[in-house]
């Protein structure tokens, strides 16, 4: 096992002994969310506080820690890594009992040039063979088709994570870890090629994806701050004016939906993912005004249901957008590779109940469960958190509507949809799939204890609390969620009458919001979660109140 710094895949791959190396075995893009350097704890064990400098590998691995590979002018150091092939090579022949050997050659991070341009991943470089045959490619002999590693961690070509390498490691040599479970998965080699084109996508997204996101963001607040204007001198608005401000308001769904699915564009750049955002935000809502004709309930219901279908066939395709998002992080960055992500679980919701409350009471709740099963299952959104807010959400609404005061009856079909449903999701991450994920990783850390579980929460609560820490914009729909249930729940007259006569919409909103205060329970990063309950709960009161008077006054 070798470490080196400041080398990006594509400078490891341009020296032919390293390209000739992954050609024996593979190459990835190596995201370290536990920094690398500190996998050898669980390769190495130590002693104690008695011996510090005292450190013991386990049996048949060793380390080199070859430095880094960038001059102080930023020049790639060639004459390095051909030095380091050549150690190499020689220590894979110095034991002549030795029959296989693996070979790990991973960067601890880019070089700061590419740091600065936003790249967060390593590389790694992994081959595994006979003593001749790994010190035949280590001469630059016998190069091939470079092809991509993959993980049970990841579930993705050309992408493993820090703890995998320990794992694999280990479990080549047969060895359990001196120092605890990494938590990794073994890495294999797949037949996909190198992640060439995945790397150059990341870079491309990491460019444009603050820009872009500021952009989105500065955007929406203008319009919540201008419905809420118009609201506030509702008297002396003219009615085409409240009326398009209403309907701005509903942009944030299909904005929100545009950000994930320009992920899916052939080229990244701000040429076509700019006009692609605008295009599908500004079509997409004049493609439902015709609709108010048939119910101010009825374009929300569609946008709903538009993105329920998009959403599902973004499972079917694995979740590829999510690489190269434009809302949110990307999965490669190592919160979660797979999946849904948790900054859309509140545009998941709201469209669900904005759905719901078009069906009847039943209907509306197994719809909303039902879209809480596709969050939570694996193969689909494999997010227990999701999951999680959904039930509620589903267990709420059908409280809301059946009964509409709270109750004995009502509490208990809340309490159950969440109870029933999650165990349902539990069970299937168990028996659907012998791969490890999010679910299970969760099932073994918090069903040691009780403690266990509390831990957890506590944990992934202090994931939320780090993230508003780092961006203070977060706070926005942590204290926007709750200020705006309040306005639903005890709002001004004018607002009161337009959800008094749209009650669906109004119970829609409603329980939204509450699904967005659910979620900071059941996610880490729960300030991204609320952030679209906060959008689509706002949107919807300011469309309810401004272009649903229209509808009010001809009735």
């Amino acid at each position: 096992m070798v470490f080196v710094d400041g080398a990006t895949m594509e400078q490891l791959l341009s020296v032919a002994p390293m390209r000739c190396l992954a050609a024996q075995g593979g190459t990835a893009l190596l995201s370290d969310r536990l920094p690398l350097r500190r996998v050898e704890r669980f390769l190495i064990s130590d002693p104690g506080d008695k011996q510090p400098s005292v450190a013991v590998p386990v049996p048949g691995l060793s380390f080199e820690d070859a430095g880094t590979l960038t001059e102080p002018d930023g020049t790639f150091r060639v004459s390095g890594v051909l030095d380091l092939a050549d150690r190499l090579g020689a220590d894979v022949q110095h034991d002549a009992a030795v029959h296989r050997v693996l070979v790990v050659v991973a960067s601890a991070g880019p070089p700061p040039a590419s740091r600065d341009a936003g790249d967060e991943l390593s590389a790694v470089i992994l081959a595994e063979g006979t003593p001749g045959a790994v010190a035949g490619a280590l001469a630059g002999a016998g190069c091939a088709r470079v092809r991509s590693l993959s993980s049970d961690s990841t579930r993705r070509n050309g992408i493993v994570t820090s703890r995998d390498v320990a794992t694999t490691v280990l479990s080549f040599l047969g060895e359990r870890s001196p120092n605890g479970d990494p938590e990794g998965s073994t890495i294999r080699v797949t037949d996909a090629p190198a992640p060439f084109e995945l790397h150059e996508r990341y870079l491309a997204m990491r460019r444009m994806s603050v820009p872009i996101q500021t952009a989105a963001g500065l955007y929406v607040t203008v319009v919540g701050l201008f419905g809420i204007a118009l609201l506030a001198f509702r008297r002396r608005v003219p009615e085409r004016l409240a009326r398009f401000g209403g309907w701005t308001a509903l942009t944030v769904i299909p904005l929100a939906a545009a950000l994930l699915a320009a992920g899916h564009l052939a080229m990244l750049s701000y040429a076509t993912v700019v006009p692609f955002a605008i295009g599908v935000t500004v079509l997409g809502v004049l493609a439902v005004v015709p609709l108010q004709r048939f119910g101010t309930s009825v374009p929300t219901a569609v946008l709903g249901a538009s993105v329920l279908l998009y959403f599902v066939v973004e499972a079917a395709l694995g979740w590829t957008a999510a690489l190269t998002p434009f809302l949110g992080g990307s999965e490669l960055d190592g919160g979660r590779f797979y999946g849904l992500p948790n900054v859309f679980i509140g545009l998941l919701a709201g469209c669900a109940l904005f759905v719901a409350v078009r069906l009847g009471p039943i209907a509306g709740w197994l719809l909303v469960a039902g879209v809480g099963l596709f969050a939570g299952l694996p193969f689909a959104g494999s997010n227990l958190g999701a999951s999680v807010t959904l039930f509620a959400a589903a267990g709420i609404c059908l409280a809301v509507r059946r009964w509409d005061r709270l109750g004995w009856r009502p509490v208990v079909a809340a309490v159950a949809t969440v109870v029933v449903g999650t165990g349902v999701v539990l069970l299937a991450h168990r028996v659907l799939t012998s791969a490890p994920t999010h679910v299970t990783r969760f099932e073994e850390t918090a069903g040691r204890s009780l403690s266990g579980v509390w831990g957890t929460v506590s944990d992934r609560f202090l994931v939320g609390w780090r993230l508003i820490l780092r961006n203070p914009f977060a706070l926005v729909p942590v204290f926007g969620v709750p200020l705006t249930l309040i306005g639903v729940l005890r709002p001004p007259p004018g607002v009161r009458d337009a959800l008094e006569r749209h009650h669906g919409l109004r119970d829609a909103i409603v329980v939204t919001l509450v699904a967005g205060l659910v979620a900071v329970l059941s996610n880490d990063s729960w300030p991204a979660a609320m952030g679209l309950a906060f959008g689509l709960g706002l949107g919807g009161l300011l469309y309810v109140s401004l272009a649903g008077r229209t509808g009010m006054m001809r009735g």
